[in-house]
C-alpha cells in the first residue's frame, strides 16, 4: 500500500496501457513505453518540474510556483504547460533593459534624406529594376512575409483581419487578394524570364488569437490556388503583463495575463518557429514584408525588389508623402545619424509642421507604410542583436487580474521598425499612395482608413488601369480587376481595348468567376494541432484549386 509520500517508478509495462487515476494520485504514462508514475496530488513531480521551480525563483517569479501548488487536476496541468512555454529569464532581461530607458523621443532627430522619389525615377530605370526583380523572383531568391496577427475586432468581426471582406464586387477577403497577387506575379516571372513555374515562399505571421482560424481559412479555401508547400504559418509571441516591480500578473486561477509582443516580435518568432532555417534551406536571400490590412499592397513589386537588390540594400522601405502635417502616421527620420521611425505622438506639433524654407516642403515628409525589404543576412543579425540587448516599449496600463478588477501593470512590446537603426545599407523609395496604400484600420462608416475607403481606392485604381488599356469606364464607382488577370495594370489591352464597362463587376475583368458572388464563401473552422502547418495537410486534406491564367 502506498502512502502520500511515496512514488513508484521504473516499472515498465510493455503491453498494458494504464489509465487508472485513484483519488489521491495522478498516473503519468506514455503510449509508447508506459512507466507507472504515482505522484501525490498537489505535490508536483520533481523529475518533470524540478527545474521549473528553480527557473521561476531565479527570474523573480517564485509567486507563480507557489500559485501552481494550490491548483488541482487539469487546471494545474494547463498552468504548468503555460509556465514552461515562457522564457522567464528572457522576460526578466527585457523588463530590466526596457524600464530603465530614458530616451528623449526628439533628441538627436533630423529629417531623412536619400529618398528615391517618383519624379526622380525614369521609366528606363524602373524597367531595369523590374527586370532584376522578376529574375530574383523567378529564381526563388525572394520570399513574402505577411503580418497577419490582428483580429477584426475594430471592424466588427471576431475573425482574423485577413478573413475580412471590404465589400468589393467579388467579395474577396484580404487574404485572397494578397494570395492572388502572388499567383499572378509567379506567372509574370515565369513568362518574362522563360523559367519553370516559380513558387514564391510565403511566410504568414499569425497570433495565438488568430492562428487556428487563419490556417483553417486557408485550408477551407484550398490555399487560394497556391501550393500548400509554399505557405509557412508561424505565431507571433506573447509576453506576460508585469507589475511595476517585474512580477508576472495572474489573470485568473492558473492563467497568466498575456499580451502580444508587438509586430516587432516577428524577429524572434521567425527564428523560434524554424522559418529562418526554412528560408535558408530554400535559398531565399531577401524578404518583402507587408501588413494584411493594406488592401492595395503590392507584394514583391518587381521594380521595388529590383531597386533594393541593385543597391545591395540590407533594409528597404517604401515610403509615402505625408498627406498633411498633422496626419497620424509614423514618419521616417534619423536619430543619432541612424534610420528611425517616429510615431506621430513623438513629434511636437511645431516639428511636424516645419517646412524647408527653400522648397516649402515638409521637413518630416516621409511616412511609414509598413512596406519593407529585409536581406536575410541582416534579418539574422538584427534578431541576434535583439536577443543580446532587448529594449522594448513600455506601456503602463491597468491589467485585469486574479480576483476581479485591475491592477497597475506593465506591458512590453516591440515594433518592427525598432531594429532599423542597425542597418548599414538602406534603400528608401517613394511609392504612389493611390496605387499601393489602402489601409483598413477603422470600422465601417469611420470615414477614413476603413472598408469603404479601401474599396473606393481599389475600384478607382482599377478604373485607371482599364482606361489606360483603351477601355471606357461608365461607372462612377470604378471597376474591379481580378489580381489573377493583372498585377499592376499590365496585359489588359486585349480585354479592354474599345470596350465599355458600366458596372463595378464585369466578368470580362475576372478569372474564375462567371457572375458576381453575393457573399463570401462561408468557412467552418477546422481542427488544428500545435506545430501543424500548411505542408502537412497538402494533398491529404484538400487538392488546391488551380485557376487558369491567361497566356
Amino acid at each position: 500500500m502506498l502512502d502520500s509520500s511515496c512514488e513508484l517508478r521504473g516499472q515498465q509495462t510493455s503491453s498494458v496501457y494504464m489509465n487508472w487515476k485513484p483519488d489521491s494520485f495522478y498516473l503519468e504514462h506514455s503510449q509508447e513505453d508506459v512507466y507507472l508514475c504515482l505522484t501525490p496530488k498537489n505535490c508536483p513531480d520533481s523529475c518533470a518540474m524540478g527545474g521549473l521551480e528553480a527557473a521561476l525563483r531565479t527570474a523573480g517569479q517564485g509567486h507563480l510556483w507557489d500559485h501552481l501548488l494550490t491548483l488541482d487536476g487539469e487546471v494545474r496541468t494547463a498552468f504548468q504547460v503555460q509556465l514552461e512555454a515562457v522564457d522567464f529569464a528572457r522576460v526578466q532581461r527585457i523588463f530590466q533593459a526596457s524600464v530603465t530607458m530614458t530616451e528623449d523621443a526628439e533628441e538627436g532627430v533630423e529629417p531623412i534624406d536619400g529618398v528615391q522619389t517618383i519624379q526622380d525615377t525614369t521609366e528606363e530605370q524602373r524597367g531595369k529594376w523590374r527586370a532584376l526583380g522578376l529574375a530574383a523572383i523567378a529564381g526563388g531568391r525572394v520570399a513574402g512575409l505577411l503580418l497577419a496577427g490582428g483580429q477584426g475586432t475594430r471592424l466588427g468581426s471576431p475573425a482574423p483581419k485577413g478573413c475580412y471582406d471590404i465589400g468589393l464586387p467579388s467579395r474577396k477577403s484580404l487574404f485572397r487578394l494578397h494570395a492572388e497577387r502572388l499567383l499572378r506575379l509567379q506567372q509574370l516571372a515565369q513568362r518574362e524570364e522563360s523559367a519553370p513555374r516559380p513558387c514564391i515562399p510565403w511566410y504568414i505571421m499569425t497570433s495565438p488569437a488568430t492562428d487556428v482560424e487563419t490556417r483553417a481559412f486557408f485550408q477551407a479555401h484550398a490555399w487560394f490556388g497556391l501550393d500548400a508547400e509554399q505557405v509557412f504559418f508561424f505565431q507571433q509571441g506573447e509576453l506576460p503583463a508585469l507589475t511595476p516591480s517585474g512580477e508576472a500578473i495572474l489573470a485568473a486561477p492558473g492563467r497568466l495575463a498575456l499580451s502580444p509582443d508587438g509586430n516587432g516580435g516577428v524577429y524572434a518568432a521567425l527564428r523560434r518557429s524554424g522559418a529562418l532555417a526554412d528560408m535558408a534551406a530554400r535559398g531565399v536571400a531577401a524578404l518583402d514584408v507587408w501588413p494584411v490590412d493594406n488592401a492595395l499592397a503590392a507584394p514583391l513589386d518587381p521594380a521595388w525588389v529590383g531597386a533594393c537588390l541593385a543597391a545591395r540594400a540590407e533594409l528597404g522601405c517604401r515610403v509615402l508623402q505625408k498627406a498633411a502635417p498633422g496626419e497620424r502616421v509614423g514618419v521616417l527620420a534619423r536619430r543619432g545619424g541612424r534610420l528611425a521611425v517616429l510615431e506621430y505622438s513623438e513629434l511636437s506639433e511645431a516639428r511636424a509642421a516645419a517646412r524647408n524654407p527653400s522648397t516649402g516642403a515638409l521637413r518630416y515628409a516621409w511616412s511609414n507604410a509598413c512596406l519593407h525589404f529585409f536581406s536575410l543576412a541582416w534579418l539574422a543579425r538584427a534578431t541576434d542583436a535583439l536577443e543580446a540587448a532587448p529594449r522594448f516599449h513600455v506601456a503602463r496600463k491597468a491589467v485585469p487580474c486574479l480576483g476581479g478588477g485591475t491592477r497597475p501593470g506593465v506591458k512590453l512590446e516591440l515594433f518592427i521598425f525598432d531594429t532599423f537603426g542597425l542597418a548599414e545599407g538602406v534603400r528608401l523609395v517613394e511609392v504612389d499612395r493611390a496605387a499601393q496604400f489602402a489601409p483598413v484600420k477603422n470600422g465601417p462608416g469611420a470615414g477614413s482608413d476603413c472598408p469603404e475607403t479601401a474599396r473606393e481606392a481599389v475600384l478607382a485604381l482599377h478604373a485607371g488601369w482599364v482606361r489606360r488599356a483603351g477601355g471606357r469606364v461608365g461607372c462612377g464607382e470604378g471597376v474591379e480587376v481580378s489580381p489573377l488577370l493583372s498585377y499592376a495594370g499590365e496585359g489588359l489591352e486585349d480585354v479592354c481595348g474599345g470596350q465599355d464597362f458600366t458596372r463595378p463587376w464585369d466578368a470580362r475583368l475576372q478569372l474564375g468567376h462567371s457572375q458576381a458572388p453575393r457573399r463570401c464563401v462561408a468557412h467552418t473552422p477546422l481542427r488544428s494541432t500545435p506545430g501543424w502547418h500548411a505542408r502537412s495537410a497538402h494533398g491529404r486534406i484538400l487538392r488546391p484549386f488551380r485557376p487558369r491564367l491567361p497566356a
